[in-house]
């Protein structure tokens, strides 16, 4: 998957560099990357999402960041004797070119990478990530279709969501199931695009959230109806196939396996605790009506390219067996042992 590194930009907008200036101190936890408000009490405890069964704190303790701490991390250089700051760049998907995968160096937090997907009637931003950089805000301020939205899959990656909506100056969708983990509420104001959902929500054209529930509450994959955008004009044909068949984008919702093989359903991923059966076939039910062939997690180089609707129900079918249980008409069946 090829990497695009992001040169400085030329213009930043000035809103985008108030927004970043105005959140530059507020305290981010160093183990999941989540962004509290300067009024929170939580700087002298743990924090709340890391103290969740679901996430974990660190046997070294607590520990506390900020963007303006981030932003002047270095990266030290092979000889030693070199460093440069920490900075994003984009990781371009080998089959798809409208997908690109928003990535850190150093690493932060949990490491998920949020998704950049380019339709032709506009951008969309699956996932949040803590850091931000200048460059990366030069380039998606300068998309040539043009930012819509920002949405997030469950509470893990709520991380610097509110800055993000604010310095590129688009809506911030979140699950209303899930308003609860949302550590910035207080600080919403009348100007900020922030629009809580359920069940459904669409973003644009061919592009939608579902909320799937399990992980959490509101946890939430993205479609994409690739079959519905426009062919290339003929003046201007790529050089390879674009991929039309409809897509998933899981988060942890349901995770591609290492093995691009597969899925997984985890309650909590750190902790390996499985999800209960019935949860898992919510999910699948869920996405029944869906049509696609292809999925993908938070980090490179988890997709299922083919038959992915076919796999995920070969998935449901061998956790839910690993678990002790088989479906028959409709119904959860213990497995004699």
């Amino acid at each position: 998957m090829p990497r695009i590194e992001l040169a400085p930009s030329p213009s930043i907008p000035l809103h985008s560099l108030e927004a970043l200036q105005s959140d530059a101190l507020l305290p981010i936890c160093k183990a999941c990357g989540t962004q509290y408000s300067a009024s929170s009490p939580i700087i002298e405890k743990n924090c709340l999402i890391c103290e969740d069964p679901r996430q974990y704190v660190p046997s070294t303790g607590q520990e506390w960041s900020s963007l303006a701490e981030l932003a002047e991390s270095d990266i030290q250089k092979q000889n030693d004797k070199e460093s440069e700051k920490r900075k994003n760049y984009l990781i371009e998907d080998d089959e798809d070119g409208r997908i690109k995968m928003i990535a850190c160096d150093p690493s932060f937090g949990i490491n998920q990478t949020p998704i950049l997907i380019e339709t032709s009637e506009g951008s969309y931003i699956w996932d949040c990530a803590s850091f931000i950089s200048l460059p990366l805000v030069g380039h998606l301020t300068t998309l040539s279709k043009p930012l819509r939205a920002i949405a997030i899959s469950h509470p893990h990656f709520f991380t610097t969501s509110l800055t993000w909506s604010r310095a590129l100056k688009v809506p911030l969708y979140l699950c209303e199931d899930d308003r609860e983990w949302f550590q910035r509420s207080g600080d919403i104001t009348h100007d900020d695009q922030v629009i809580w959902w359920k069940g459904e929500q669409e973003l644009g054209k061919g592009v939608k959230v579902i909320q799937c529930g399990g992980h959490f509450p509101g946890s939430s994959i993205l479609y994409w109806d690739r079959l519905g955008e426009p062919a290339p004009p003929k003046d201007d044909l790529p050089t390879k196939p674009t991929p039309v068949s409809g897509i998933i984008f899981t988060a942890d919702t349901l995770m591609v396996q290492p093995t691009q093989r597969s899925f997984s359903f985890l309650w909590s991923v750190p902790n390996l605790i499985p999800l209960r059966p019935q949860a898992i076939l919510s999910i699948q039910e869920r996405l029944k009506y869906l049509s696609f062939t292809q999925a993908t997690s938070s980090w490179p180089n988890r997709w299922i390219r083919e038959d992915a609707k076919k796999v995920l129900d070969e998935s449901v079918t061998a956790y839910l067996a690993a678990e002790g249980w088989r479906v028959d008409e409709g119904r959860l069946v213990e497995l004699l042992t």
